[in-house]
């Protein structure tokens, strides 16, 4: 095994003039002079515990495989219709992209901030497990560590919020603080409406920063929680509250409604998951004719409570 297989950031060359923030996830600039040192003091009493590099790093390995292969093994998604979004709420309803393939593009980028909007029931938080699982999947030993929070699960997200999300995972301190020092996250938020959080968590757990955890952050939020103003909630800001928001290195998307096509393609692969009274025809039959319930189920949540309800709701013709 090579000496040190985790990915040690590259250090940021930092301008006196410029902000604390670090380069993100996918950015990695060769300052081989710098990466000796820096860290050097706050790894040496990580080292010591393992007994050498080569120690260290095959525990980490090996817990995060282990972590890998739980993740994996407890996803759960029967059904799962890949949303599509807009850019922004101001974009217009018709202009839309798959909501993966811009997460994508947000992860190969230099942004490091990513807000995905959408309405109750959406498929927020659907979408964020199967990123997760999508990531682990392909994830091996030296990518960027994919790391689902549930942030009402959390307490005080705004503080240390990685650290206590892995020792859910029963990292040990130990390894966590080797983790931070050499390896980078895509932190993948749900809930922040849940929490009724107003602070801004890329800056108040300090990401990004000097010395600290290196990241790309994604997180969800229900449309409605938000006033017209929110910029300040979730860009990057350079070195405290009080200074102005990056919005250069923030991105947004909001979940759209499903199509007709969609939620016929959701009702196709319902209906064998166990029997049924009705085929796919049925249902599509029934969503289709009964007033404004197409509407309705554009909703993925919705959908799926009215997938359950038709065939007894309409035994009686009503």
């Amino acid at each position: 095994m090579a000496s040190n297989p985790l990915k040690r950031p590259a250090p940021h060359a930092f301008d006196d003039n410029d902000s604390n923030i670090d380069h993100p996830v996918g950015k990695r600039e060769d300052h081989r002079n710098k990466t000796i040192l820096d860290g050097q003091a706050t790894l040496l009493p990580v080292l010591d515990s393992y007994g050498s590099t080569d120690d260290a790093t095959y525990v980490i390995e090996n817990s995060l495989m282990a972590l890998k292969v739980r993740r994996v093994e407890e996803y759960r998604q029967p059904v799962y219709i890949p949303p599509m979004a807009k850019a922004n709420l101001q974009a217009k309803d018709e202009d839309l992209f798959p909501l993966m393939a811009k997460v994508q593009e947000f992860l190969d980028s230099d942004r490091q901030v990513m807000l995905i909007l959408g309405d109750s029931g959406a498929g927020k938080s659907t979408f964020n497990r199967h990123l997760e699982h999508h990531l682990w999947t392909h994830y091996t030993n030296g990518d960027p560590i994919p790391l689902i929070i549930n942030l009402p699960a959390i307490e005080r997200p705004d503080q240390d919020m990685i650290t206590k999300q892995l020792q859910m995972h029963d990292i040990s301190n130990d390894q966590i603080q080797e983790m931070k020092h050499h390896c980078q996250f895509i932190l993948i938020c749900d809930g922040y409406d849940e929490s009724q959080l107003s602070a801004n968590l890329h800056q108040t757990n300090r990401l990004n920063q000097r010395g600290q955890w290196r990241t790309k952050m994604i997180i969800s939020c229900r449309t409605q929680f938000l006033g017209p103003v929110y910029l300040d909630r979730f860009a990057p800001q350079l070195t405290d509250r009080y200074t102005k928001a990056r919005s250069d290195l923030f991105q947004e998307a909001v979940i759209a409604p499903f199509s007709t096509k969609q939620v016929e393609d959701y009702v196709a692969r319902y209906v064998p998951l166990e029997p049924r009274p009705w085929v796919t025809e049925d249902y599509m039959l029934m969503l289709t004719t009964i007033p404004n319930l197409m509407d309705l189920v554009r909703n993925p949540f919705l959908l799926t409570l009215t997938l359950e309800a038709l065939p007894s709701v309409t035994r009686s013709q009503q």
